[in-house]
């Protein structure tokens, strides 16, 4: 079951963006190329656990007083789990209360308590 969804750019070297769709399961995740309708494929796919929030990490403005570390490894995709996700229950009372589809902002609205989040970086480039 999907319990996040959302369209992104992914940027290739040389600047071409390409229109993807970023899936989160509870066991993992996927990203699509849909950037053509008659070539939709599945670029990557992972089975590391819940997701609650993906996003494509943009590429830096080039500057000349800074050099991007991390660009052997672009595209980078951040992908985040929350306590919440990783135990189907309500961190705070135990329960099992369903995830309705909703943004998580990896805290407990009713109580005001903070949940524990794990914010994974992935090299898309490595996973081709």
């Amino acid at each position: 079951m999907v319990i996040w969804a959302e369209f992104d750019k992914l940027e290739s070297k040389g600047g071409i963006l390409q229109q993807v769709l970023l899936l989160g399961y509870h066991s993992g995740f996927q990203v699509w190329h849909v950037d053509e309708s008659n070539n939709v494929r599945d670029v990557v796919s992972r089975h590391d656990g819940p997701v609650s929030f993906m996003q494509m990490v943009p590429n830096p403005i080039a500057s000349k007083r800074s050099e991007d570390k991390f660009a052997n490894s672009r595209p980078l995709l951040v992908v985040c789990t929350d306590e919440f996700f990783a135990s189907g229950t309500n961190v705070q009372d135990g329960s099992n209360a369903p995830y309705n589809g909703g943004t998580s902002n990896s805290h407990d609205q009713m109580s005001g308590n903070y949940l524990p989040t794990t914010v994974l970086f992935y090299s898309i480039m490595s996973m081709y």
